[in-house]
């Protein structure tokens, strides 16, 4: 329900941005305030318990998400509105990707941890294909006012199921600590850990050059001619694919997972190249739906990855340098796609975007290869070396 605040809350926003008649750049300006916060994310302290930390970000988004479901209700909104409502939804998925992800670790233990992590990002999965879907829907049915009511609503009700299902939480590991310098100790891994350094890289590249394409989803669907809801069902269609195929790795994750996300990655860049000159939506649906399977060994590896090549203790570390890559790239790319559209048009900015983000990720996987093979090994010897220590502790 988190997860899906947020991707209804960006396909919201930015059909109300294209609503109220601003350009491209504005709408990739919603989705860069919403992903700048992830910038904090090697700041995030780890002293604060995780639930406790994920628990006070959702009550505080709470009154800002009812406020603006009144504005937007009665007719005062503005488009400049949008970008602090859109940047308290960005401290919210720093919180998720830091704090609320160092929980899933603690619940799940070490055995557990990677498949718990797998579901997860199914989650994500299911918020991507819903949320536009939802707001699509809402809109076409009860209007702007009450689409964005229903994301106080969603707030409302994970409120509960959080406080329940983290009632009684076993102990943090004592090995997790806080670096005396917070962000400062955590870009040294970096220099230790040649694997973890490619897979940030290739984070950078898919950020920057794909995902930066999706608050120009109501553009998209302006140029095909379709209303609400089929703009709904065209930010909702990849992530319905991720849902599925994510799904099915919770149960068989890739052997080799470095060499799933950069396919990952490849598979999301061709798709968006591809849609940037769909000339009809049934092909458009298609190249995203493409795009849904890149996204989700992208994603089913994201979370494993970076802890999978560092030690225990630099676990947390290393989930709060992810967030600060995305928060970098992700942000940057939508205003560079925005300034592109402007210049070129949204469709020839898209597909320059596609081939840069390919020859980027060519590159960079030629040149480290042995990064990549590292990575893999060092997750299949983590995964062992976690079935041996929590089969010891059973025992």
């Amino acid at each position: 329900m988190w997860h899906l605040t947020r991707w209804d809350g960006l396909f919201l926003c930015t059909y109300l941005v294209t609503h109220l008649g601003g350009p491209p750049i504005a709408n990739q300006f919603v989705g860069a305030f919403l992903f700048v916060p992830l910038l904090l994310g090697s700041l995030v302290s780890t002293r604060v318990a995780p639930h406790k930390l994920v628990l006070f970000t959702k009550l505080a988004l709470l009154p800002i998400s009812v406020l603006m479901a009144g504005v937007v209700g009665g007719g005062a909104v503005q488009i400049w509105m949008v970008y602090p409502f859109m940047f308290a939804y960005g401290i919210g998925a720093l919180v998720n990707m830091t704090a609320q992800r160092e929980l899933f670790f603690t619940m799940a233990g070490p055995l557990h941890s990677s498949r718990v992590l797998n579901a997860e990002v199914t989650g994500t999965a299911s918020a991507m294909m819903l949320g536009p879907l939802l707001g699509g829907v809402t809109i076409q049915v009860f209007g702007l006012g009450a689409a964005f009511s229903v994301l106080a609503l969603l707030l409302m009700t994970a409120l509960p199921l959080l406080w329940y299902s983290t009632r009684a939480l076993p102990a943090r590991p004592a090995a997790v600590k806080e670096p005396a310098v917070p962000g400062r100790s955590d870009w040294r891994l970096l220099r230790d850990s040649r694997a973890l350094a490619v897979i940030l890289v290739v984070t950078v590249i898919c950020n920057l050059c794909y995902f930066a394409f999706l608050p120009l989803v109501p553009v998209i669907a302006e140029r095909l001619h379709a209303e609400a809801a089929t703009a709904g069902v065209i930010g909702a269609t990849a992530g319905l694919v991720q849902l599925v195929v994510a799904a099915a790795l919770i149960f068989r994750p890739p052997r080799r997972p470095f060499r799933a996300y950069a396919w990952g990655v490849a598979i999301c860049l061709c798709s968006l190249g591809f849609l940037s000159y769909a000339p009809v939506l049934s092909l458009a649906l298609l190249a995203l739906a493409v795009a849904g399977v890149g996204q989700a060994l992208f994603g089913s590896t994201q979370a494993t990855l970076p802890v999978g090549v560092v030690e225990p203790q630099h676990r947390v570390a290393a989930l709060g340098l992810l967030a600060t890559t995305i928060g970098v790239a992700l942000p940057t790319g939508m205003i560079v796609l925005g300034v592109a559209s402007s210049l070129l048009g949204a469709r020839l900015a898209m597909l320059v975007s596609a081939i840069v983000g390919l020859a980027a990720l060519v590159t960079t996987v030629l040149l480290n290869r042995s990064g990549g093979r590292s990575s893999d090994r060092a997750i299949g010897v983590g995964r062992e070396c976690d079935s041996v220590t929590t089969q010891a502790e059973l025992g």
